[in-house]
């Protein structure tokens, strides 16, 4: 059985601190149904976007053309960082929820979706696509919600994100951007 190592795996990675498991614990902000619905979704929808083609063309493209897998990686890297200015307060007096747009964007530049879709995703001769996507689908949104409920302890019913979490999710993502930086230069 294939897909138990591979939920196994994804599981392993996904539940990792990261760009997309922060801005999902700061987005559970005042969270309700319908926003973890949507925010759940989000992170699905961006998830599986990467993900299948990766596993099914972008390997290949990738390791035949470093300079776009560099770039990939210090787009992700600026817009990590940007968050995390967001989020600290740079330039702005107000600061705001995080929003379904930046959730979905983070999440769509976050390496882990190109390293599910590169080097875990089990062959078809092995594992029925479907079930691999079945599964796939499973742990992120199990993931998620893990993170979703982390966030939402932390925060609890807050109007507004406590500064003492706002510079914490916003050191975090400084840290995951250097990370990505380094990556883009080192490999």
């Amino acid at each position: 059985m294939h897909l138990l190592p591979f939920a196994a795996g994804v599981f392993t990675l996904l539940i990792l601190p990261g760009p997309t498991n922060a801005i999902l614990a700061m987005a559970s902000q005042g969270l309700t149904f319908r926003r973890a619905i949507a925010l759940l979704a989000t992170v699905l929808s961006a998830y599986l976007a990467i993900v299948l083609p990766a596993s099914g063309l972008a390997g290949s493209f990738l390791r035949d053309h470093p300079l776009v897998s560099q770039g990939v990686k210090l787009i992700s890297a600026t817009w990590v960082l940007y968050l995390a200015l967001r989020l600290w307060g740079v330039g702005s007096s107000h600061i705001e929820a995080v929003s379904v747009r930046q959730l979905g964007v983070t999440t769509l530049l976050n390496p882990k979706a190109l390293i599910i879709g590169l080097t875990m995703v089990p062959p078809t001769r092995e594992v029925p696509a479907a079930a691999a996507i079945a599964t796939l689908a499973s742990v992120v949104l199990v993931v998620s919600s893990i993170w979703l409920s982390i966030g939402a302890l932390i925060l609890g019913r807050e109007k507004r994100i406590p500064a003492l979490a706002r510079r914490c999710g916003s050191a975090t993502l400084v840290a995951f951007s250097a990370v990505l930086t380094f990556s883009a230069f080192s490999g």
